[in-house]
Parts: C-alpha cells; sequence; structure tokens
C-alpha cells in the first residue's frame, strides 16, 4: 500500500474522445477537438485573440464523503465527467460569438487525494488547500474555474480560492453570496471536516472576518436534514427553497426568490451537488434522492444564475461514476457541464461588449 498523499495530475487528453465528422462543414464539431490544457493556452494567449475564458479543474477526492459515513466513489469522477462532456457538439451560437473555438475552454488537471480508502488524518485539509490554490490561479487569469468533484467537500475549497483571490485585489469585494442547489444544508458539526460540513466552515471563516454569510439552498429535502440541521440554518440566516416548493410553486415565483437574494451581492459561488437530481436521473451519487429535483429545473435555475453575470466560481459534486446505470448520471453530468460552460462563454462575450 502506498502512503496517503496529495498530488496534481496533468490533464489527460486520451479521455478526449469522439465522433468524427469528415463529410461535414466546419460547424460540426464538438468539445473534444478544442479542449487545451489550461497552462498551455495562457502561455499562448498573448499571441492569440482568444485566452482561457473557463478552467476544468478535478478535485478527485472521497475523504470527506469517508469521513461522513457515505458511499464512496466520487474520487473517480472527473475526469469521467470531462470526457462525457468532451463528447457534446459545440452550439452554433457558442461558434458564432468567438472567432476560435481553441484554448477558450481548458483542463488544468486534478488535485487528487490518494487515501488507499481510509480515513487519513490531515490529508482533506491539505488537499481542500491544494486544490483553493488552484482556483485562485485560474482566477488571477481571469477566466472562470469550474470544479468537478469528489465529494462535497470541494465546497470549502472553491470558497477558499475565491476569498484568497478577492483578498489580493486592488478592490476586494466582501459581498460574497454562495448558492448551493442540494437536497442537504451540509452544515454538519463534526470532529472534522467532511463532505457534510464545508458551509458551517464558510459561515465560521466569515464570523471571523466579521463579514456576512449569505447562503441560498435550493432542493432541500426535510427528508434527508435533522431538526438541528434546520435549526442551525435558521440561526444563520440561511436562505431555503425546499425541494416540494421547487415542485409546487410556479416557476415565477423561483425566479423571484433566486434573483431577490442575488440583487445585494457582487459576487456569486455557485455549487451543485449532484444528489439534488431525482435518482431516476441522478443514480451516480452518494446519497440517491427519493424525491429530488428534475433537470430541467436544475439547468433554469444555473442558467439564471449564470446569466446575472455575479457568478466567479462553479463547481459540481457527488457523482459517483460506480453507481451508474447505463452511464446515464455521466449523460447527465456531461450535459449539465456543457449548459454551464456555454452559458458562462454567453456571458463573457455579453459583458466583453
Amino acid at each position: 500500500m502506498t502512503p496517503p498523499n496529495v498530488y496534481h495530475q496533468a490533464p489527460d487528453f486520451k479521455a478526449y474522445t469522439g465522433r468524427a465528422e469528415p463529410f461535414e462543414n466546419d460547424k460540426a464539431c464538438y468539445w473534444y477537438q478544442y479542449i487545451q490544457a489550461f497552462d498551455d493556452a495562457l502561455n499562448r494567449k498573448n499571441n492569440q485573440k482568444n485566452q482561457p475564458k473557463i478552467a476544468l479543474i478535478g478535485f478527485a477526492c472521497d475523504q470527506g464523503v469517508n469521513r461522513n459515513q457515505g458511499r464512496i466513489g466520487a474520487k473517480h469522477a472527473p475526469d469521467a465527467i470531462k470526457s462525457s462532456f468532451a463528447k457534446l457538439p459545440i452550439s452554433y451560437q457558442t461558434q458564432q460569438a468567438f472567432q476560435s473555438m481553441a484554448g477558450i475552454v481548458t483542463d488544468a488537471g486534478n488535485v487528487v487525494c490518494d487515501d488507499d480508502d481510509t480515513i487519513c488524518p490531515n490529508l482533506l485539509e491539505i488537499a481542500q488547500q491544494d486544490y483553493a490554490d488552484k482556483i485562485s490561479t485560474v482566477l488571477n487569469a481571469n477566466a472562470l474555474p469550474i470544479g468537478l468533484g469528489g465529494g462535497h467537500e470541494i465546497a470549502w475549497g472553491s470558497f477558499l480560492g475565491l476569498w484568497q483571490h478577492m483578498a489580493v485585489a486592488p478592490t476586494p469585494l466582501a459581498n460574497i453570496g454562495i448558492i448551493n442547489l442540494d437536497a442537504h444544508f451540509d452544515l454538519r458539526q463534526d470532529q472534522y471536516a467532511t463532505s457534510g460540513t464545508p458551509f458551517r466552515q464558510i459561515a465560521e471563516h466569515l464570523d471571523i472576518k466579521e463579514q456576512p454569510f449569505h447562503y441560498l439552498c435550493i432542493g432541500i429535502s426535510q427528508f434527508s436534514n435533522t431538526a438541528s440541521l434546520y435549526e442551525q440554518a435558521f440561526d444563520l440566516g440561511v436562505s431555503v427553497i425546499g425541494d416540494d416548493d421547487c415542485h409546487r410553486l410556479d416557476w415565477q415565483a423561483i425566479e423571484q426568490k433566486i434573483l431577490a437574494f442575488i440583487a445585494p451581492l457582487d459576487v456569486i459561488y455557485l455549487t451543485i451537488d449532484m444528489d439534488c437530481l431525482a435518482g431516476s436521473v441522478m443514480p451516480a451519487v452518494s446519497a440517491v434522492a427519493a424525491k429530488g429535483l428534475s433537470l430541467d429545473f436544475v439547468e433554469r435555475c444555473v442558467l439564471l444564475i449564470i446569466n446575472t453575470g455575479k457568478v466567479k466560481v462553479i463547481d459540481m459534486a457527488e457523482v459517483s461514476p460506480k453507481y451508474d446505470i447505463d452511464g446515464r448520471g455521466l449523460k447527465v453530468a456531461g450535459r449539465l457541464l456543457a449548459v454551464m460552460v456555454e452559458a458562462v462563454l454567453s456571458s463573457f462575450k455579453s459583458l466583453s461588449r
């Protein structure tokens, strides 16, 4: 058995394969044909009109899920999600918006938490800091990082990377909002960090810094959270749109709640725990949802949030390929990633006009 270790894994472009279209015109293209390594695209940006707009960063870690008594397997998701996304075609609208697609979406590799499926003291904390540093590097290059977990312990790393970036900015923005599409609050009290503690960690960090905790949870299930967790959420002033409301309220009412939350904020960190989706749609997660949300609803929320132009960091957590059925979970994850990528690129293009 090798000792527990955290290391950076370079992008695996062997996973980027897909359909060829030798008899179509040059508009018949797929993401796998244009994704480049983040470092390479960044080094060449001065010689090209385009520069990296998005960097995919894997967080190959199950340590937090294991500590949280969940079923492990999410550490195998980052490259599997990248591969599923890369097989999808680039939309006509996105191709029209950019002179060249090369290097616009990049791969920054993976932060790997190699724990041999055992609980290891301090290993998760090291991995989260390394991942946070990668997030900061991407933000410092004026690109948007999209993290691919791994467990939802990715959230503390994503937030920390954003905080580090903003702390050294010429005019730091203190008004950060967090929007979490999730069946769970992830506000647990525990003896150490887990996949169930990241937003409590964020709340405690902001309290120390004397900054407000703006946290909106969409898709919360009353059967996935104890009364103690609800009590903590109320005490922290968490905004909640429960899974019942997501099904029973008109979209206009949901939209108004989300936009009202975002309006006074400067920056949004958007995180999606894929167990917010119904188990029939997303079986490949640590904790399958008995009810959950529809993919269409999640996409509408994501598009609404990204189109505000305030999103600076995105991540996706808890996809566990070992529990997939007929590859449907990875197809859902790949599609949702494509929806977010295209929305971010559209937002970038609109801001540059």
